[in-house]
Parts: C-alpha cells; sequence; structure tokens
C-alpha cells in the first residue's frame, strides 16, 4: 500500500490512520508547495492532482474521506463494531470539514484562483477568513458533542490535522478558540507513534519552506 502524501497537507490525517492502524504503507511525498502534485508523473496517477491519493496494490482511492473510511474499514480503531448511526455522524462530520473548513483553507491561501484581479483576490481572502472561523466553530461544536473518552477514530486523525494547521499558520490567529479540537490534537501528541509522525511531518514541512 502506498500513500502519496505532502508533508502537513490533509493526507497527515491518512498516514496517522495507517500508523495507528499499524498498516503496513509506504509514504511517497509528492511536494504540493512546489508543485509537484500538478506535475507529471504524478497527474497520470491522481490526475486532479491532489492529496493524499492512496495506491492499494495497483487500485486508486483519492478523496480524504473514502481513504480514511476505507483505512477504518481495513484496521478496525472502533469503526467496524460502531453502530449504523454512529458512522454516519462520523462521517457527516467529516464531509463537514473537508466541504467548509478545507475550502476556506483552500480560498485563503490562493485567492487569486476565486478573483479576477487582485483587489478581489483581496476581498476574497477576507471573506474566506471570516467563512473559516465559522466552519471551525461548527467542527468545535460537533467535535464537543463527541465522547472523549473513547478511542481515538479517524476523524479524530482528520480533525486533528485541522486543529495543528489553525495552529501553525498565520491565518489561524485570532481565530474562535477551538479547545475540543485543541483536546483532539493534544491526544494525538500524547500517543508516541502518533506523536513522531507528527514530528517528522513538521520537519519536513520546514525543510520545504526553506
Amino acid at each position: 500500500m502506498r500513500l502519496y502524501h505532502s508533508p502537513m497537507s490533509i493526507a497527515l490525517a491518512c498516514r496517522l490512520a495507517l500508523t495507528a492502524a499499524d498498516i503496513d504503507h509506504e509514504v511517497v511525498i509528492v511536494s504540493s508547495l512546489s508543485g509537484e502534485t500538478k506535475q507529471a508523473p504524478f497527474l497520470s496517477i491522481n490526475p486532479l492532482g491532489e492529496v493524499p491519493t492512496l495506491d492499494v496494490d495497483g487500485a486508486i482511492v483519492t478523496q480524504t474521506v473514502a481513504i480514511l473510511n476505507f483505512i477504518a474499514d481495513l484496521g478496525g480503531q472502533g469503526w467496524v463494531d460502531a453502530a449504523p448511526i454512529a458512522r454516519a455522524k462520523e462521517l457527516s462530520t467529516m464531509i463537514v470539514a473537508a466541504v467548509e473548513v478545507q475550502s476556506a483553507w483552500k480560498m485563503i491561501n490562493r485567492p487569486n484562483r476565486y478573483a479576477p484581479s487582485d483587489a478581489a483576490a483581496a476581498e476574497v481572502g477576507a471573506q474566506a477568513r471570516i467563512r473559516l472561523d465559522a466552519a471551525y466553530t461548527e467542527l468545535e461544536r460537533r467535535i464537543g458533542l463527541r465522547d472523549t473518552s473513547s478511542p481515538l477514530t479517524v476523524l479524530d486523525y482528520y480533525a486533528g490535522v485541522l486543529a495543528l494547521w489553525k495552529i501553525m499558520a498565520p491565518a489561524g490567529k485570532g481565530l474562535s478558540p477551538t479547545p475540543h479540537l485543541d483536546a483532539v490534537k493534544d491526544r494525538l501528541m500524547n500517543t508516541p507513534k502518533l506523536r513522531q509522525v507528527i514530528d517528522e511531518d513538521i520537519a519536513s514541512y520546514t525543510a520545504m519552506m526553506g
């Protein structure tokens, strides 16, 4: 199994899930910062040029929620035995994370993609930050409804990475507090094998940023 990954991208959630489940896998670094994800040969693997991308014996799986769902089914982690309604609620929260939180980050990081001029891009960025705060607030509300004593699930790996983004990225400064999300991140950081993966990712990202 091969995971195509760019350091500190949302693909980190998939890397954490694979590590937590002790699933044997290879990590292939494809830098989104340098544009490598939008070039050959990666485009022949995923024409959308996005990570995470998972190669399972030649079968390509894309999109974070789909990959995490696959890993959860493969590795258990309290997912397989969960009631259908519990799984549906976890999936619903992951979709909110993808559609609302990640989309807002994309608009903040690349406002020119969504605007015809630099002046318009500045307005897009400002509106995206408002949207980002609202998205994190909704994610925080949903995470707060969960039983924090339960074993970690793939949703925790997803939410934990988004909590890291909020802390590390300049645009995350000044957003509304998210103590439940921060608690999820702390649970990951307090799990040695997951902490090692996160530390490696941060180091790789820092090196790429120069």
